[in-house]
């Protein structure tokens, strides 16, 4: 009796043993971090291309502007190849979280230089970390398509990275001068030492008694 009833529970733990190998095994997180993957890079990817859309609009920068229609044309054709994988893996897309949408609205509130060198900025640190995340996924990605996207968009995240880190440098350094600029017109003008008079010249407001005896002298 006691072996016939030990035959279920041993059964039991078998099963349970199982499935929480199955569940350990190395392909199972891979499929979470790829799913992981195209949520991110699908949401980063949507809000790039509308904040480079939002600086056609808003800049009068030609540098400004050049870069932001490379990130339209370049995460446009990304997010369409993206979307392509992730419809047949059957993983959904996220969208721009509330993060990005509050950088948005930042932006929006801003103009002229201001916009220009907030904008950069913005595009730094989203690019950094476009770049950690496709470098990650094509070092470790289980799925030979994702790895292969990660690894052909990789170098044009890297170019848009380093574009927008010269905008942030030129910015910076207009700014810098015109500090300067501003700091030296506001400092006291520089005032040469009074001139003695010299022993035959007379002051135009000398009194009457330092002129010469002989200029007061009569014939």
């Amino acid at each position: 009796m006691m072996r016939t009833g030990l035959l279920p529970l041993l059964a039991g733990a078998l099963f349970f043993g199982l499935a929480a190998g199955a569940l350990a095994q190395p392909g199972g997180a891979t499929k979470s971090g790829d799913s992981h993957f195209v949520q991110q890079a699908a949401s980063a990817g949507i809000a790039e291309v509308q904040l480079a859309q939002l600086a056609l609009t808003k800049s009068e920068n030609d540098a400004v502007k050049a870069l932001a229609q490379r990130i339209v044309d370049d995460h446009t054709k990304a997010n369409a190849q993206l979307k392509t994988i992730a419809d047949s893996e059957q993983i959904a897309l996220a969208t721009p979280d509330d993060a990005a949408r509050d950088e948005a609205a930042r932006l929006r509130a801003l103009d002229g230089s201001a916009f220009d060198q907030a904008w950069a900025k913005t595009m730094v640190d989203d690019h950094e970390k476009a770049v950690k995340l496709f470098s990650d996924e094509a070092a470790a990605s289980g799925d030979s398509r994702l790895r292969q996207f990660a690894q052909a968009t990789l170098p044009t995240l890297r170019a848009h990275l380093q574009s927008a880190k010269q905008l942030t440098a030129v910015s910076d350094a207009r700014d810098k001068a015109m500090e300067h600029a501003t700091t030296m017109d506001s400092a006291p003008a520089h005032q040469s030492p009074t001139k003695p008079a010299s022993a035959d010249e007379t002051p135009l407001n000398a009194p009457p008694s330092s002129v010469p005896a002989a200029a007061t002298s009569t014939h």
